[in-house]
This record gives structure tokens, C-alpha cells and sequence, in this order.
């Protein structure tokens, strides 16, 4: 077992720092930056990068214009832009915002055919937005074979396969997935030790967990619970694990035993028997919290808020954070839900093919491994799953049970893609809520939250 070593760059640190936040429902929280590139040694990045087989400079004295979103990988990849510009002989320009500045920038940008940007990230919940609005270039022109990228030095199916998938539209590649997150069960060993837990077979079996710790304890399990993605991206791991899904062709079917089954067993019984005063209040930061502060043991979530709970200048009890991957439910397997970053070409871009060079350095195992092992960022590389470096940040088994959920998103059954999904998300999120808060009966609000989102989609 490795020694733990502390986070070097946490969300809770990018929130009074000088960073924003950027995973599972994230908030914008600095102002732009723009031009920022840092120091590298030259020599250092052509060595690393002689076995490429590839010509770096043959866009010698070009500028790339980048519109970046505050994130951790963003920070580190930053500071070794002077890398890329000596391989290069390019010039970096880029535009870094806070999340809800850059989504209203992308969304300006991308939707205006403006020139204005070269490459840019894609979020999660926007992809298929901008995927299927045809404002993304097609990157396997780039990316699966030709001359400007060595498609064997790159590898692009070291990236997970689920975020292969949901960076693609119709079997197209669409964008490249840069981060990697998906649903985990962390949890305080030593309490559940006492309390005689000694896994999570079923997710079921959360709830008796709950009742376990609940003698020592008064609230001991934590979770979202706030309307919008907040609750709706917890509840969906859920959900998907009863064997539920979100449409039946353009229906909404959220009505489904299984629906009813999920919101029974998450908001009726985890969140508002188990769970904190309120919930109904609570993002990720407020749950994280509260596991921090040590009045929570159990906290269902994705697994990039493990830099937020192993962060030993806001918890005093790092030493005892345990995670498990997603567990199956009574009736069907396991399927986490997911989040990614991704990065894109926007279809307007003068310069097409100098952004994929970019990306085939920013992206290349290469610079990815290095950029993880700084800041811990969770990668969407594989192989970046595999470093020494990179795993002192995961502790223990942590990193197998994150990979092993990594490797079993379903990324077809989390209608991301689907434009309309956020306002139906918001929809659904609001029946959800008056289970938590009124009490309603979670069967009548599934069939009216199928009705909502029918609303919500016209």
C-alpha cells in the first residue's frame, strides 16, 4: 500500500485560491486571464518528444488562439506552454475564464461561426449541444491516421473507451476527452469498521450501511441535494443501477419502477433519513464539507471530489478516507454516471490543423502523464492510471476502484447529448426535490417529473 501524500491542487484550494472549479457541476469562480504561457526548458521538450515521428514546426512563427476554462488541468498544462511554443516555434494566446464566463463565451463564439478561436474545452453537459448544432470539427481526419499526427505515437484508444464514446457523435470523434470522473462510494473506514461494515455489494445495502453508522452517528450520509445537475448527476448513478432509462425513443420514462425504486432509495431514504438538515441546499461543496468536518461517514459522488475529501488542510481525517467503485443494485449492474472535459476544434477555425497539433502535444501521453502527476488532475488517458507519480495522489486501492467505474460508464444511457437534456434535467430535479422537502409520494413524482420533462423537451 503507498504512503498518502497530500493534494497538491484541490477544488476546496481552486475555490479561495486563484483558480475556478471545474468537474461534476462546478462553480466559476475567478475572474479571465489571458496570455499566460510559464516557463519550460526547450531542450528538455524536444528530447521528450524525439520519438513522435512527427514534424513539430511546421507551422513555424503561427499563433493559436485557446479559450480555456479555469480547471486544474488547465493550470498545469499552462505552465508548460513554453514547451510547446520551443517544439513548435508557435505562439500560445490564450483566453482563460472562469466556468460561467467561458460557457457564455463558447456559446457566443462557437454559435456565431466566429474566427475568434482556434481550440477550445468542451463540458460535459454542453457537447451535444455543440456536437450536434455541427459546431465542432470531425477530428478523425486528425487524429485516426494522415501526416500531421503520428496516430501510433499518439495512441487515441489509450483514452477510456466510455469517453471515447461520449466524445463522439454518430461513431465520429468529435472531441478529445481530457478529464475523467465517475460515480464512487467514499467512506470513513474506521467508522465503518465499527459499525461492522465490511462492503457494499449492492447499493441497496447503502441504506443498511446508513442505519449502521446512524448509531453513532446522527446524519452520517452526505450527498446533493440542491435543483438543477446537482441532485439529478447523484440520483442518475442511481437510476441507471436499477436498470432505469431516460427515454423510450423521445419519450421521457423516468415513471418507471426503476425511477421509483432510485428515488426511494437515494432522496427518500439516503438523503432525507440518513442524510444532512438541509439537503435540499446542498452542491457538492456543502456535502464534501460535512464528511471534512467529520459529521458525515457515507457520501455517494463522483470521484474527482476525492481532492476535496483527501485535502489535509480542510480535513482531519484523511487518513481514514476509503473509496469503493459503484456498486450493482438488487436487479442489474452497475452503471455510474460520468463526467468529462473535452477539447475541441470549433468548425470555424482558420486553423484547423494547428489545433490538432496542439492537442496531439497537450493530449499525447507525454504531456498528460506529466500534467496528472503535477496536479493529480483525473485523466481520461489509461495509461496515466498506471504512474507512480500520478498515484500518490490515490492512495491504497482508490485508484483500481476508480478505474474499474472509468471502465464501466454507459455513456448512451446519460442523455447528455440531447440539447433539451437541461432543461428536462431541471425539471426532473424539481419532483425530486419535493420528495426530499414535502414528502411526496416518490411514484407520483416520477410520473409527474415524465411529464415535466415532456414540457421542459417541446
Amino acid at each position: 500500500m503507498r504512503n498518502e501524500a497530500p493534494f497538491r491542487l484541490s477544488r476546496r484550494g481552486l475555490l479561495t485560491g486563484v483558480l475556478g472549479i471545474g468537474g461534476a457541476v462546478a462553480l466559476g469562480a475567478c475572474a479571465g486571464r489571458e496570455g499566460e504561457t510559464g516557463t519550460a526548458n526547450a531542450a528538455a521538450a524536444g528530447a521528450t518528444f524525439d520519438g513522435s515521428g512527427m514534424s513539430w514546426d511546421r507551422f513555424k512563427g503561427e499563433t493559436l488562439n485557446l479559450l480555456l476554462c479555469e480547471h486544474w488541468w488547465t493550470s498545469a498544462v499552462s505552465k508548460r506552454f513554453a514547451e510547446f511554443e520551443a517544439l513548435t516555434g508557435m505562439t500560445l494566446k490564450a483566453n482563460t475564464l472562469s466556468e460561467d464566463s467561458y460557457y457564455q463565451q463558447a456559446l457566443v463564439a462557437l454559435s456565431s461561426g466566429a474566427t475568434t478561436y482556434d481550440a477550445l474545452m468542451v463540458g460535459n453537459l454542453q457537447a451535444g449541444q455543440y456536437m450536434n448544432a455541427g459546431w465542432l470539427e470531425p477530428l478523425d481526419a486528425y487524429f485516426g491516421g494522415g501526416d500531421l499526427v503520428n496516430t501510433g505515437w499518439f495512441d487515441p484508444n489509450d483514452f477510456f473507451e466510455p469517453a471515447r464514446r461520449a466524445s463522439s457523435l454518430n461513431g465520429e470523434l468529435m472531441a478529445l476527452p481530457l478529464s475523467a470522473e465517475a460515480g464512487v462510494v467514499i467512506y470513513r473506514k474506521d467508522l465503518a469498521s465499527q459499525a461492522g461494515i465490511t462492503g457494499f455489494p449492492t447499493q441497496e445495502s447503502l441504506v443498511d450501511a446508513s442505519a449502521k453508522l446512524a448509531t453513532s452517528m446522527e446524519r452520517p450520509f452526505a450527498g446533493r441535494g440542491r435543483r438543477g445537475l446537482d441532485i439529478v448527476w447523484t440520483w442518475t448513478n442511481y437510476f441507471l443501477t436499477q436498470g432505469g432509462e431516460f427515454y423510450a425513443g423521445d419519450t421521457p420514462a423516468v415513471d418507471s419502477p426503476e425511477a421509483v425504486a432510485a428515488t426511494e432509495l437515494y432522496v427518500q431514504q439516503l438523503l432525507n433519513r440518513y442524510g444532512p438538515k438541509g439537503a435540499s441546499n446542498m452542491s457538492w461543496l456543502e456535502a464534501t464539507g460535512s464528511v471534512n468536518e467529520g459529521r458525515a461517514a457515507l457520501y455517494t459522488d463522483a470521484s474527482g471530489l476525492l481532492s476535496v475529501v483527501l485535502d489535509k488542510s480542510s480535513s482531519q481525517h484523511t487518513d481514514q478516507i476509503a473509496v469503493s467503485r459503484w456498486p450493482g443494485s438488487a436487479s442489474a449492474p452497475a452503471a455510474p454516471n460520468y463526467w468529462y472535459w473535452m477539447a475541441g476544434i470549433p468548425k470555424a477555425s482558420r486553423k484547423k490543423e494547428q489545433a490538432a497539433l496542439f492537442y496531439a502535444w497537450a493530449m499525447s501521453k507525454e504531456t498528460a502523464t506529466a500534467v496528472s502527476a503535477e496536479s493529480g488532475s483525473p485523466s481520461a488517458r489509461e495509461s496515466v492510471w498506471s504512474n507512480e507519480d500520478f498515484l500518490s495522489f490515490y492512495p491504497g486501492d482508490m485508484s483500481q476502484e476508480i478505474v474499474a467505474n472509468l471502465q464501466a460508464v454507459q455513456p448512451e444511457r446519460v442523455p447528455y447529448a440531447r440539447p433539451t437534456f437541461p432543461s428536462e434535467a431541471d425539471a426532473l430535479s424539481l419532483e425530486l426535490i419535493k420528495v426530499l422537502v414535502d414528502g411526496k409520494d416518490p411514484k407520483r413524482a416520477m410520473s409527474d417529473a415524465a411529464a415535466a420533462m415532456a414540457r421542459a423537451g417541446r
